[in-house]
């Protein structure tokens, strides 16, 4: 696994939005990176709007491609989420990055791109993105502490719904909908002997039912050394109800897995959104009084 240099004052941010068009305003968001002494770079499309898009496939796909290959670029944070990755990333060329290793941030849609690199070997950021900033004073601060600091350490309250015990391997996870999606891909989804992080967002309950069975269908509940789940924010019953909440859904699919399982740690879709490392060793220990979850 390529673990990307931790950022120093002056490094050169890139900035790119590979999906949904911009909503809000990332003029918050630039000036809190130029305030940790980041240098950040907007892509040239990256404003730009089509349709749902940020640009055209064609515009999305130019822009983060010249921050891939850009030398001088030690991290790229994406814009904000939405919909649209999928649609440009078997389109992109990831061999500069064996030159010029860099940290790729973001979450929601971003899932996808995560889980590629994870799959080439190159450690990412699950993480709030620049339109995201400047909401939560803690996730800043996460995100900080993770670009530009070598400890990352989370303590977090327990659960009584948590499965307790120790786990030791490589984080991977993010959004369930687009780690559903990637079944089947390039950007497949490797569960093997790591810590699943999962959250969601806006989704039916019955929909979040069929996404965890189908998960386990493919074999990637098999095999864990732990489970974090995240906000699953705004869901929904159909007016044809489910009968089952939210929480009962995740237990029923989890609580038999034999490794700790964590629920309601902040990241995800809320404002209160910790910054997690695919693909650097971790450790997961859950007690009766507490959760950590720790960056090696």
């Amino acid at each position: 696994m390529t673990i990307p240099d931790k950022l120093r004052e002056g490094d050169k941010v890139a900035v790119v939005n590979p999906a949904k068009r911009l909503q809000s305003d990332m003029s918050k968001g630039l000036e809190l990176l130029r305030s940790w002494g980041l240098d950040p770079i907007v892509g040239d499309n990256a404003r730009k709007e089509h349709h749902l898009f940020a640009g055209t496939d064609a515009e999305r796909l130019s822009d983060v491609q010249w921050a891939i290959d850009h030398p001088e670029v030690k991290a790229v944070v994406m814009a904000r989420g939405g919909y649209g990755t999928t649609r440009i990333l078997d389109d992109l060329n990831f061999d500069a990055l064996d030159k010029y290793p860099k940290w790729f941030c973001g979450f929601s849609d971003i899932t996808s791109l995560l889980c590629r690199l994870d799959n080439l070997n190159i450690a990412s950021m699950h993480s709030p993105m620049v339109a995201s900033l400047c909401r939560d004073d803690r996730s800043d601060e996460s995100f900080r502490k993770a670009l530009m600091e070598e400890e990352l350490v989370y303590e977090v309250k327990t659960r009584k719904e948590n499965s307790l015990g120790r786990g030791v391997g490589t984080l991977i996870g993010g959004n369930l909908t687009m780690i559903c999606n990637s079944i089947g891909t390039s950007s497949e989804i490797d569960t093997d002997g790591k810590i699943l992080f999962l959250e969601e967002v806006g989704e039916y309950i019955y929909h979040l039912d069929r996404m965890l069975v189908h998960l386990k269908r493919a074999g990637k509940l098999e095999h864990l050394e732990g489970v974090i789940i995240g906000d699953f924010s705004s869901m929904k019953d159909h007016n044809d109800t489910f009968g089952y909440s939210t929480m009962e859904v995740l237990e029923s699919h989890l609580s038999a897995l034999n490794c700790p399982v964590v629920y309601g740690f902040p990241s995800g879709h809320e404002n209160y959104n910790l910054t997690l490392i695919c693909g650097k060793p971790a450790v997961l220990e859950a007690s009766s009084d507490k959760v950590t979850l720790s960056f090696r």
